[in-house]
């Protein structure tokens, strides 16, 4: 069996936990926006461990890494995602519900990790599409109460927050049997 672990990460945040798995496991870590051979990465491939941060409830470079005609015959796909949201089995459910629930796999597992928050090492796009964020839930909390997604949005805007905790992998390297 072959295994291998990709991630795309914009601030860090996924690829700490990439690198965590990876090393657990004795797999290698590949960046999938600097994989350039990523057909060549994939080759043999028989479990993919997939990880990348949550924009908009959408994974970071799922769809991407899915649409490649390698992933068709890959027998296992563990996705793992981040996000700022506390973990439950809510949160659970809407993002495989956004982002998995087409895949015509049935051997397709999903996690989700929290992660962090740092402005600074957003792209200059993102930066932007956060500020109008910041805006549209400053404006509601005008209007009535707010979710706590929204309150702890608007109380880390401004600082770098890590919430990352390698004891949350223990469950997909342990079931993982390679």
């Amino acid at each position: 069996m072959k295994a291998v672990v990709v991630y795309s990460s914009k601030t860090g945040f996924t690829k700490k936990y990439a690198e965590w798995i990876a090393e657990d496991l004795s797999l290698e870590a590949y960046d999938l926006e600097e994989s350039d051979n990523l057909k060549e990465v994939l080759s043999g491939v028989d479990t993919l461990i997939f990880g990348g941060g949550l924009y908009a409830i959408g994974i970071n470079g799922l769809k991407k890494l899915l649409n490649e005609n390698q992933t068709k015959s890959i027998s296992n796909i563990f996705v793992f995602c981040t996000g700022l949201s506390l973990r439950s089995v809510e949160v659970q459910r809407e993002i495989f519900k956004n982002n998995l629930k087409d895949v015509e796999k049935n051997n397709v597992r999903l996690y989700y990790y929290r992660g962090g928050f740092d402005f600074q090492k957003l792209s200059l796009i993102d930066q932007l599409l956060m500020r109008m964020l910041k805006l549209k839930i400053q404006w509601k909390k005008k209007k009535g109460p707010l979710s706590s997604d929204e309150k702890g949005m608007l109380a880390v805007f401004h600082r770098k927050v890590d919430f990352t905790d390698r004891n949350l992998i223990r469950e997909l390297v342990d079931m993982k049997s390679l």
